[in-house]
């Protein structure tokens, strides 16, 4: 990408702040609400829809950051999600519901400007393992009523929750942590975790897949081995999968610099990501 294509994005981004935002309930419980950001200018426009993190017990959909300005200021609808968080949102509800949002989404994206056929996913932390969740095993799409093909492509900002037996091995892994939210139970981590649910004629969406080096100062290996891992699973069946190491950011960070002028690393990729995805679908 040019310095020029870069400045001219900058100003777009200065001169078109996100439009204000719209509540909808997408389920009948508290947290089943999204909120709508939409673009300024021509219809039907693609629409990303932002899933946050925070250990699955936590965190809220107003919490984007750059995210919605920088979307709107390329003609994206932008749409963030809240699903029940733990323990009424224990696993799999949570992940029902995203795929819930979603079908939502996806069913009223014309009414509001947007275009069905150019939805994505994108998600932090325990948001990133929700999106890959629910674009890799079909039943919480089917449960809603959608095939995994209305979702066109996958970006996942930093978690090492792909393979969750791998993890609960790794003592860096946070194994306390995991086994509240996943149980202690390891009949059932292989079914939680988006890498065993990799495979062919599923319809299984292109994947961004970025990590940074973990929460502190140290770069945490797993989330490499992880990254790489659930990467190379992709590969394996023909599903486009690229990987950006972003251990230049801690796992906060990687998040809050999304959308920001100078983020080429991060930002920058998925914007080749999904002018990809877009060139393909026209």
């Amino acid at each position: 990408m040019t310095r020029r294509v870069l400045a001219v994005i900058a100003v777009a981004v200065l001169v078109f702040p996100a439009a204000g935002k719209t509540e909808f309930a997408y389920g009948n419980h508290k947290d089943q609400t999204l909120d709508l950001y939409p673009a300024p200018g021509a219809t039907p426009a693609p629409t990303m829809i932002y899933v946050h993190g925070g250990g699955w017990s936590k965190g809220d959909k107003a919490r984007v950051g750059m995210k919605a300005s920088y979307f709107n200021a390329k003609g994206w609808n932008f749409v963030s999600a809240n699903y029940r968080l733990h323990p009424d949102g224990a696993p799999p509800k949570n992940v029902e519901d995203v795929a819930k949002a979603i079908a939502w989404v996806h069913d009223h994206a014309a009414e509001r400007g947007g275009d069905p056929d150019k939805l994505f996913i994108m998600g932090h932390s325990a948001g990133a393992y929700l999106v890959a969740l629910v674009a890799t095993d079909m039943r919480p799409m089917l449960k809603a009523g959608k095939d995994l093909s209305v979702i066109k492509g996958v970006v996942a900002l930093d978690t090492q929750a792909y393979d969750i037996p791998e993890l609960m091995k790794d003592s860096r892994g946070g194994g306390a942590l995991y086994e509240t939210i996943f149980s202690a139970d390891p009949a059932s981590w292989k079914d939680a975790s988006p890498i065993k649910h990799v495979g062919s004629g599923k319809s299984v969406p292109p994947f961004l897949i970025c990590f940074s080096r973990g929460m502190g100062q140290t770069v945490n290996p797993g989330r490499l081995k992880q990254a790489d891992n659930f990467a190379a699973a992709l590969s394996v069946f023909g599903i486009p999968a690229e990987l950006i190491d972003a251990s230049d950011r801690d796992h906060a960070e990687i998040n809050q610099r999304f959308g920001a002028l100078d983020d080429v690393k991060v930002t920058g990729a998925t914007e080749r990501f999904l002018a990809g995805i877009i060139r393909e679908i026209d």
